[in-house]
């Protein structure tokens, strides 16, 4: 099954991350989409997981400023589908850790003892299955020519190839020992050392008709709205950000971002509420 994908080399290019049942944010996001479309018809949204699981009642006491919202992670699951069946071929959902665990992966503990099984006992069965219909069909990362690389995690150097994606299967007990590595990696890590991000870009970048020089990842928050991790990798954050500090990335496909550092504050990496 197709796990990866490349992007145009023109167009514009919406990246988003962890919303974390925040239906407000995804909607926020869905329009900023439909906006730019109607703009620029090749314009493609990429979704770099984490969609589901949002903070239980102690924490959204503890945190109101940052996770005081109703779970609305069925609603984001079934605005995901409808945006993907309106516009098809331009709105693209890469898999996070925590929508893994419904579809075979490790279920995820964050706010809950196990989180899965606390959203799904919530679910009519219609609505479980649409639910892994978007997670069974999901892409694992998306590359553009203009140099950017695509994930929830942060990948290490065991990914060589994107083409290795299409021959992992969901479940870690049918995953070689390379595969369980690569995805691990993909779905948790946090960021990546200097070297091994350099040492994974310059292979991937072997294996494909343009170099990549930036990983954009989700997975991770910070109060900031983002950070930067060297010179070759940035976090965008929704999620465990301030609402007022929240961002999301615009790209344009037919330029070239040759460091982390040429995705700029206010320019490409945008407040997703900016009037707060």
């Amino acid at each position: 099954m197709q796990r990866h994908l490349i992007l145009p080399a023109r167009g514009r290019l919406l990246v988003s991350t962890d919303v974390h049942g925040n239906e407000e944010d995804i909607a926020t996001l869905e329009a900023i989409f439909v906006a730019l479309r109607a703009q620029e018809p090749q314009t493609h949204w990429v979704i770099l997981g984490d969609v589901v699981h949002a903070p239980d009642a102690a924490s959204r006491q503890q945190r109101p400023d940052l996770y005081d919202y109703d779970d609305g992670s069925m609603q984001i699951v079934d605005r995901i589908l409808a945006q993907q069946h309106a516009h098809p071929g331009h709105v693209h959902f890469v898999l996070g850790n925590h929508d893994h665990g419904h579809v075979g992966g490790p279920h995820t503990s964050k706010f809950y003892s196990d989180e899965v099984n606390a959203l799904e006992d919530r679910l009519h069965r219609a609505e479980r299955k649409r639910l892994q219909e978007l997670f069974r069909s999901a892409l694992f990362a998306v590359a553009a020519p203009c140099g950017v690389l695509l994930s929830h995690g942060a990948p290490d150097e065991s990914l060589s190839d994107l083409r290795m994606l299409d021959e992992t299967p969901l479940e870690p007990s049918q995953m070689s020992a390379m595969q369980r590595r690569m995805m691990r990696a993909l779905l948790t890590s946090y960021g990546q050392p200097e070297p091994t991000v350099r040492a994974l870009l310059d292979s991937l970048s072997k294996t494909l008709p343009f170099p990549l020089s930036v990983v954009i990842h989700g997975h991770d928050r910070d109060d900031s709205g983002y950070f930067y991790e060297g010179s070759h990798q940035l976090c965008p954050c929704l999620f465990g950000a301030p609402r007022q500090h929240k961002r999301y990335v615009l790209l344009d496909l037919s330029a070239r971002y040759q460091s982390a550092q040429q995705i700029r504050v206010d320019e490409e990496l945008l407040l997703l509420y900016p009037d707060d």
